[in-house]
């Protein structure tokens, strides 16, 4: 890496089962002594279990300051990262707790403390959400396929599995449905960068729903407070472009996207010539074709159409 912005973005859609995430750094020196001296929880090491993880540095004026992952067992991760999870309570409540982490309630907490760095003393501040809900095992489901990626996850899949996630259906559009079991497969993860944003909102509305949060408070808080997402969502200034999507639920890239704006941005493929739609992803090498129309999304609209379905 040559810098912090020295980055590509995942392409979740040619993600390999076995993939493993690019690292800048491994352990030196004796690994009896690394393993030894890890933090360990009980008898057993902290790298043996699933883990919540997020970045310590607080981006508060960022698109987002809480920004958790889910590290399998045998990750490690240096100080900038700070982890936390249970070496023997539920998987399902680990989740459940992933699933508050990941959404803007639990953001906009972190974010309103101002702290320049968020550790656990932070992280054990937010709310606790119940696994007796009804709303819980919704939510579960689509972390689980959010962040279950790999085959790394396949055990924490089946741990969680539960037969009522079959008649658990999408609120939102999702455009790469695929049929899931008890065991991790390939077709486990949600892949469509748009499938993704819309599980994450339904997570955002969700949880402000078992929290008690009054629609129109969890519209204002994303409206007001997270002025980078909102930029993002609908090139509020000049010096930004919103997030498009193709036909299919596809993110549709700079380059694509520029030419749509050049062509005015026709609503037809027949209106815009194949190469321009044609884009090879920088880190997969995957080609893809972007069909038309292309359009943005309105997160605000979309959270009164979860809550106005779960009402």
């Amino acid at each position: 890496m040559r810098s912090n912005k020295d980055w590509t973005p995942t392409d979740f859609e040619a993600l390999p089962a076995d993939a493993q995430p690019v690292t800048q750094y491994k352990p030196a020196g004796d690994r009896a002594t690394y393993d030894r001296l890890y933090t360990h929880w009980g008898t057993t090491s902290a790298r043996d279990h699933y883990r919540i993880a997020w970045r310590r540095m607080a981006a508060n004026t960022g698109e987002r300051t809480l920004i958790p992952a889910l590290l399998p067992p045998g990750a490690a991760h240096v100080d900038p990262v700070f982890s936390a999870g249970t070496s023997s309570g539920s998987s399902t409540q680990l989740i459940l707790t992933l699933g508050l982490a990941s959404s803007i309630l639990a953001d906009f907490e972190i974010r309103s403390r101002s702290r320049n760095d968020i550790r656990g003393t932070d992280f054990n501040l937010l709310p606790t959400l119940h696994t007796e809900s009804p709303l819980a095992s919704r939510i579960v489901s689509r972390v689980l396929r959010l962040n279950c990626v790999t085959d790394a996850y396949a055990d924490l899949w089946s741990e969680c599995w539960d037969e009522v996630f079959l008649e658990d259906s999408p609120i939102l559009e999702r455009y790469d449905e695929r049929p899931v079991g008890p065991v991790w497969t390939p077709d486990t993860p949600l892949r469509r960068a748009e499938d993704r944003r819309n599980a994450q909102a339904e997570v955002d509305v969700m949880v402000a729903i078992m929290l008690g949060v009054p629609i129109e408070d969890l519209c204002t808080i994303y409206r007001t407070q997270f002025a980078v997402l909102y930029d993002n969502d609908h090139a509020a200034s000049k010096s930004k472009q919103p997030y498009v999507y193709d036909a299919n639920g596809r993110q549709v890239p700079t380059p694509v996207r520029q030419a749509w704006d050049k062509r005015k941005r026709p609503e037809s493929n027949a209106d815009m010539p194949l190469d321009e739609r044609t884009h090879t992803h920088p880190g997969s090498g995957v080609t893809y074709v972007y069909e038309l129309p292309f359009r943005t999304r309105d997160r605000e609209l979309d959270f009164r159409r979860i809550h106005k379905s779960l009402s």
